[in-house]
């Protein structure tokens, strides 16, 4: 199934004006929405798949947020407005998602009142967080109990301020006063956990692809590319520079597809193998994208050509949901806690 989607997805991407028409066209917006609310019903490690031909194309999409983080959140917390939600997945709706990295958790609480529930507070950087038809919010209740709520974007009392991001996302600072939202669960911490880990592999697989594709570029570059009256392909030195990018790029893609893999298997297991694909891609991903860039020279950092924009993605891709150095020193207790 994997490989039929990527195929499928590849062929689309190659004609399609855009990622979310291509993503649309291969019928993968329901990838995990359950089969009953119009979706294919698949577990969400086949989902690195997708994201790896995205990254092979370098086309950033909501696919992640939407169709993988909110969707995962969903199908653990079925209520009937988050079946509604779901469906509107399936078809093509937007979901922004605030509160999954624990370094930008907002500071949202989130209050009952005689009709449902209020949210006040902030939540900064919401990718697609002024554009979604959805909002899905993890807040602290009067308790200081986890939850996690649903709000419609034209819910009166959300306040987005939008700006670009350097990859070509668009993210919001978003501010609730007094806006009124649906309970989807409570004591959310284990599904946001998981959620994020998800997320991690899921990014690790993208810039697995990126890399894929910035390796393959710069070679046939080289190959073109002359220099004293012969194509700088021949000189070792740069050789010796596109086989390192070759390996790291390797790297990433076999421990990207074994974060994947852990899923459904021992909580510990899966935070520890998405914490080694969380450190390799951001260093796998810094030395092949700087080579890239380098090897290409002044017209490396255009937004005209392809290098430049990928280079810009693994940048994000290496500072989002945590650092490098984080996810050593969680590598470092799951594994402690294993060999217990």
């Amino acid at each position: 199934m994997e490989q039929a989607l990527r195929e499928a997805l590849d062929r689309h991407l190659a004609s399609a004006r855009d990622g979310s028409a291509a993503l649309r066209a291969a019928g993968a917006f329901g990838l995990i929405v359950p089969e009953e609310l119009g979706g294919l019903g698949l577990e969400a490690s086949t989902a690195g798949a997708v994201l790896g031909t995205l990254g092979e194309h370098c086309a950033p999409t909501s696919f992640l947020e939407t169709c993988v983080i909110a969707a995962q959140l969903l199908r653990g917390a079925r209520t009937p407005a988050g079946d509604g939600v779901l469906r509107d997945i399936a078809n093509g709706a937007t979901v922004a998602v605030a509160g999954l990295d624990p370094r930008l958790r907002p500071s949202v609480s989130a209050t009952p009142t005689a009709g449902g529930w209020r949210l006040d507070g902030d939540a900064p950087l919401v990718l697609d967080g002024a554009s979604a038809a959805y909002l899905l919010v993890a807040a602290r209740t009067e308790s200081y109990a986890s939850a996690l709520l649903l709000v419609s974007a034209k819910t009166e009392g959300v306040i987005a301020k939008a700006y670009p991001t350097i990859d070509g996302r668009c993210a919001a600072d978003l501010r609730f006063i007094n806006a009124d939202a649906a309970l989807l669960a409570m004591d959310v911490d284990d599904a946001l956990s998981e959620a994020g880990d998800i997320a991690l592999a899921c990014l690790a697989s993208e810039a697995s692809g990126l890399m894929r594709r910035l390796v393959r570029d710069t070679v046939a570059y080289a190959k073109e590319r002359q220099q004293f009256g012969q194509p700088i392909a021949h000189f070792q030195v740069i050789q010796h520079r596109l086989a390192d990018m070759y390996i790291q790029s390797r790297r990433a893609t076999a421990i990207a597809t074994r974060a994947c893999q852990a899923f459904g298997g021992h909580w510990a297991e899966r935070a520890r193998l998405v914490s080694a694909a969380k450190v390799t891609v951001a260093d796998a991903g810094r030395f092949v994208g700087q080579n890239a860039v380098q090897l290409h020279g002044g017209m490396g950092m255009t937004q005209e050509l392809l290098v430049g924009r990928c280079f810009k993605r693994l940048t994000v891709i290496e500072h989002e949901l945590g650092s490098a150095d984080q996810y050593r020193q969680r590598f470092g207790r799951m594994t402690a806690q294993l060999a217990a």
